[in-house]
């Protein structure tokens, strides 16, 4: 064989790989077993509540139906194991013992949030009464262990342990998931969700900090105000992004600072960093990865950016291809794309 074509011969699986990576069927093939279990391999293969929420909107999104059951099954059955409440263990994974079991029993708000939505979501795409019953318990469960009212506000907690003192709370601005909230209100109270939802978009409006103006990924709020929460790097990164992607998804861009001046930043250097000091107002040097381009993307989108939107729509799909185990920037691309008009 001419050494051309063993060359080539030898990329195609690479080739075809880097294509399929940014699909559903892609992402089902590398990070969910037959049994519906969702797999981080960036993290000694755990899996976690966030990941089960976020893989059943995709099937959701992508209409399949059978892939949506088995997740919700493994889900359900493995992680929805507290005795006192129906929210669901935050972490699975091999224990010290060789054990395949939950980790840790506290939950994690945004895994509960999207796996909530995304039954609500189910029941109206297949009418699925059952799903709307499942819903309804987990809901119950976020109102009653995970809202509080403090300081004049409907707050939401990350966790049902381990974020609450006399005097403040530790808030996730990436958890306040504005579209699901939405549609809680359509199966449950609309004037407790409609509440939720205000306060929230306004503590986003409220913290944006540094130069671009952008919300930490961490926050600490009081009585007195709200600050970036010391214990945690004062960054816009790993966990803020996701405010951009669900103020996509909601179509409330406008109100959420600093979107354009991102956009704008990145007009300029031509980067998206992976994360954003907003005390010293430092670019990380490092590249943020394809699931954080798809999100800017389709800001850009939204916002009427055309040529810039299909811009970084290119960049995030060369790169996806690169990402091999990367689970997070997946579901993050995937969940971009699926809220695209250029899909």
């Amino acid at each position: 064989m001419p050494v051309l074509a063993l060359v080539l011969w030898l990329c195609v699986p690479c080739i075809l790989e880097a294509a399929d990576a940014g699909t559903w069927p892609g992402f089902k093939e590398r990070f969910i077993s037959a049994e519906g279990r969702v797999i981080d391999r960036f993290q000694q293969e755990i899996s976690h509540s966030e990941g089960q929420g976020y893989a059943m909107l995709l099937a959701v999104a992508a209409n399949d139906r059978e892939a949506f059951s088995h997740l919700w099954q493994w889900t359900r059955v493995h992680l929805q194991v507290r005795s006192t409440d129906a929210l669901c263990a935050w972490s699975w994974g091999k224990r010290a013992n060789g054990e395949l079991a939950p980790i840790d029993f506290n939950n994690a708000t945004d895994g509960d949030i999207c796996i909530a939505w995304a039954l609500f979501l189910a029941r109206e795409q297949w009418n699925v009464p059952a799903y709307e019953d499942e819903g309804n318990r987990l809901l119950a469960s976020i109102s009653d262990h995970l809202l509080v009212e403090r300081y004049g506000r409907t707050l939401m907690l990350p966790g049902y342990y381990g974020f609450t003192s006399p005097d403040s709370l530790v808030l996730n601005p990436s958890y306040w998931v504005l579209p699901a909230f939405r549609v809680f209100g359509r199966f449950s109270d609309p004037v407790l969700w409609d509440r939720v939802y205000e306060n929230g978009l306004q503590l986003l409006k409220e913290n944006s900090y540094g130069r671009w103006k952008l919300p930490p990924d961490w926050m600490l709020l009081k009585q007195e105000g709200s600050a970036i929460f010391a214990d945690k790097p004062p960054l816009f990164g790993y966990e803020a992004l996701r405010v951009l992607l669900w103020a996509s998804w909601d179509n409330s861009l406008e109100k959420v600072p600093g979107v354009t001046k991102l956009l704008d930043l990145i007009a300029s250097s031509g980067e998206l960093p992976m994360t954003i000091d907003l005390v010293k107002n430092q670019l990380s040097e490092q590249e943020a990865s394809a699931g954080g381009l798809a999100i800017v993307a389709l800001c850009a989108e939204r916002l009427g950016r055309g040529k810039q939107a299909a811009d970084l729509w290119q960049r995030a799909a060369r790169k996806i291809g690169t990402e091999d185990g990367d689970y997070y920037s997946r579901v993050l691309y995937l969940l971009a794309r699926s809220r695209s008009g250029n899909e």
